[in-house]
């Protein structure tokens, strides 16, 4: 109900914040009000809904207010910035050693923050923190090719071990049986990026919605706390 979205690629209609979606089922109370097309919802137009994630803000914000009430706005009004934060801990909880007690005390800082937060001051203290995570973790020979413009380029050839790929456009990128190593891919766009039989165990800062918005397999390596996508089985 909170998001908003535009007709494009990723949705077939137009849909306004703090607006049910039309595919939402009626629901009586205290139950889950289930997608009605979610079993096919890319081919219906809306592989956007696959590869949306909350980082968990929606259990969080619904579990302080009820929806039915008439606290519904605030809950929607706070959506937004709480998933933004949500997003941050993911990324402060990349499980390496570097920087560890500077990640964990900003973590609890941020877990302590409400709905008035500053998100873009956040993002910016995060970012600083974890640039320092990744160039300690990448090391010497790792390269830079932030937000570098690579959609549709064949990359099976240019050596990314450990490279930072951080905000790089990569959709639909050939990305088949490339071993990234450490490569740094925070806000990297993998939409449509071939990474079948990619390495991707090692990489830093991968999120499960850009996995399911790429094209994997069964041997696509994705790190532990990631969730291989149903589709990627074959």
């Amino acid at each position: 109900m909170a998001p908003a979205f535009a007709r494009s690629a990723d949705f077939a209609i137009d849909k306004p914040a703090r607006t049910p979606c039309p595919h939402l089922a009626v629901s009586v109370p205290g139950a889950a009000a289930p997608c009605t097309i979610h079993a096919s919802l890319p081919e219906r137009g809306f592989p956007g809904c696959v590869t949306f994630d909350c980082f968990g803000a929606g259990q969080r914000v619904t579990s302080w207010v009820d929806l039915r009430s008439g606290s519904a706005d605030e809950a929607f009004a706070a959506f937004d910035v709480v998933r933004a934060l949500h997003e941050v801990l993911w990324y402060l909880a990349e499980p390496v050693d570097a920087w560890a007690a500077e990640r964990s005390a900003l973590a609890s800082r941020i877990e302590a923050l409400g709905p008035d937060a500053d998100v873009g001051a956040v993002r910016a203290e995060a970012g600083e923190l974890l640039g320092r995570v990744s160039s300690s973790v990448r090391g010497p020979r790792g390269r830079t090719m932030a937000r570098a413009d690579l959609v549709g380029k064949d990359l099976r050839r240019r050596g990314l071990v450990d490279v930072s790929l951080r905000g790089a456009l990569l959709m639909g990128a050939d990305l088949r049986g490339v071993d990234l190593g450490r490569a740094d891919l925070l806000g990297a766009d993998l939409r449509g990026a071939d990474v079948r039989g990619a390495s991707l165990q090692g990489v830093l800062f991968l999120t499960n919605p850009q996995v399911t918005s790429a094209r994997g397999d069964s041997s696509t390596g994705l790190p532990a706390r990631v969730h291989r996508p149903a589709s990627w089985a074959a």
